[in-house]
C-alpha cells in the first residue's frame, strides 16, 4: 500500500513483478489517508500486506525493510552472506542518494533550491556515479552489482534514477545518469528482464510514474527560470 505515485515503492512494485508474486496494489485517497482509514505501525506508508497460504495476515512497514524482505523472498541477495551484505551496503548508498536529496534538494526551501541543485550537481552526483562505476567495474562491467543476475542493488539503481528523472529538474539529472556506460548497462540489464519489463509496459506503472512527475512538480516547484 501506498499513494498513487512510484517514489519508495517503486523497487518493491518492480521485486515483486520479478518474483511473479501474486499482488495487488493498493492507494488509498489522500481523503482516506488522513482519515486514518488504514492504520499503519508508524503512520507511513509503503506498507506491505503479506498474507499466507493458511489466510493468516502480517504486515511490514518501512520501504528498506519490506524490499529487503522481498529480495530475500525471491532470491535477489546473491548466493551467500557475503554477497548478501554487500548488495545490502549498494542498496543502501543508492538508497541516502535519494533520502538525502530529498531535504537538501527536493522539499528544501524554495529560494535555497537553485543553489542545493547546484552542489548535487557539481558534487553529490558525480561523487556517487565515480563510486558506483568503481564496483560496477569491479564486477566486469556487466552491467550488475554482484555476479551476473540481477540483484536487489541492480533494481534499486533503476528505480532511484527513475525517481531523479520524475523531478522539475529531471532533464538534468538524468542526462548526467545517462553518460554513465556502466550505470545504463545496469537499466538495461534491469529492463530486460521479462517479468520486470512486462509490469513496467502496464497502463497502471505509467500512471504511477506520471503522478510522482505531477506530484513534484507542486511539491518541488523551482525558482522561475530554473527548470531544465
Amino acid at each position: 500500500m501506498y499513494f498513487d505515485c512510484a517514489s519508495v515503492a517503486a523497487t518493491a512494485r518492480d521485486i515483486l513483478a520479478f518474483g511473479k508474486a501474486n499482488w495487488t496494489n493498493q492507494c488509498p485517497t489522500d481523503e482516506e489517508w488522513h482519515d486514518n482509514k488504514f492504520p499503519t505501525p508508524y503512520r507511513l506508508m509503503p506498507l506491505l500486506n503479506v498474507i499466507a497460504s493458511d489466510g493468516k495476515e502480517a504486515f511490514l512497514a518501512e520501504s528498506i525493510v519490506i524490499d529487503h524482505y522481498l529480495a530475500k523472498k525471491f532470491n535477489l541477495l546473491g548466493n551467500n552472506e557475503w554477497e548478501e551484505q554487500t548488495i545490502k551496503a549498494h542498496y543502501n548508498n543508492i538508497h541516502y542518494l535519494r533520502e538525502r536529496s530529498f531535504m537538501c534538494v527536493t522539499w528544501t526551501y524554495a529560494d535555497k533550491r537553485k543553489v542545493a541543485l547546484e552542489r548535487f550537481m557539481k558534487s553529490t552526483l558525480p561523487t556517487f556515479i565515480a563510486d558506483h562505476e568503481f564496483h560496477l567495474k569491479e564486477n566486469g562491467s556487466n552491467g550488475h552489482y554482484i555476479g551476473s543476475k540481477l540483484s536487489l542493488a541492480d533494481i534499486h539503481l533503476v528505480n532511484v534514477m527513475d525517481h531523479f528523472s520524475h523531478l522539475p529538474t529531471g532533464n538534468v539529472i538524468a542526462a548526467e545518469f545517462a553518460k554513465s556506460e556502466l550505470l545504463s548497462k545496469v537499466r538495461e540489464n534491469v529492463e530486460a528482464n521479462t517479468e520486470i519489463a512486462a509490469w513496467r509496459s502496464t497502463d497502471e506503472w505509467k500512471q504511477l510514474a506520471h503522478q510522482s512527475v505531477v506530484g513534484y512538480s507542486i511539491t518541488a516547484v523551482p525558482e522561475e527560470g530554473d527548470e531544465a
